[in-house]
C-alpha cells in the first residue's frame, strides 16, 4: 500500500490526493513490461527451444529493440532456426517415406536432424547466457542481413 508523500498516511494507490492532509500524490505511471528486460535476458528468451519463437517475434516488433543489433540478430537467428526445425519436421518427412532395411532414412536421418537443431538451440542459449554472439553457418548470415536491413 502506498503512503502519502507529505504526512505518511496510507493512501489508495489510485488516489490523486491524500485524504488526511490533501497533498497531491504521484499517480503511478504505466510501466512497459518489455522495457524492464535486459538485452541479455532478451537474447536468452529468444533461444528457448521451440517456444523461443514467441519472444523473438515480440522483441522484433517492440520499440525498445528496434535499434538494438544484438537482440535483433539473436531474434532473427532463432526464427530462422525455428523455420529449419519446421522444414525438418513437416516438409521433409513425405520425401523420406521409403526405407532401406531395419533403419531407414525416415527412422534415422530426420530424428538426427531434429537432434542437431535442438543441440544448436541449447548451445546458442548457453552462449547468449554468457553474452557471446554466435553466428551459425547459413542461418547466422541470413540473420545478420535481416538485422542490418531493419535499421
Amino acid at each position: 500500500m502506498p503512503y502519502c508523500t507529505r504526512c505518511g498516511t496510507a493512501v489508495d494507490g489510485a488516489a490523486a490526493y491524500c485524504h488526511h492532509c490533501g497533498a497531491q500524490q504521484r499517480i503511478p505511471q504505466y510501466v512497459d513490461p518489455i522495457g524492464t528486460i535486459s538485452d541479455r535476458t532478451a537474447s536468452i528468451l529468444c533461444y528457448i527451444p521451440v517456444f523461443g519463437v514467441i519472444p523473438s517475434i515480440v522483441f522484433l516488433a517492440s520499440q525498445k529493440y528496434r535499434r538494438n543489433a544484438k537482440v535483433r540478430f539473436n531474434a532473427f537467428q532463432s526464427l530462422y532456426l525455428f523455420v529449419a526445425f519446421l522444414v525438418i519436421s513437416i516438409v521433409l518427412p513425405p520425401f523420406f517415406w521409403f526405407s532401406f532395411g531395419a533403419i531407414g532414412l525416415h527412422g534415422f536421418f530426420l530424428p538426427a536432424l531434429k537432434a542437431v537443431v535442438f543441440i544448436c538451440w541449447v548451445y546458442l542459449l548457453v552462449k547468449a547466457a554468457q553474452e557471446q554472439q554466435v553466428h551459425l553457418p547459413v542461418i547466422g548470415d541470413l540473420a545478420s542481413r535481416s538485422a542490418a536491413e531493419q535499421f
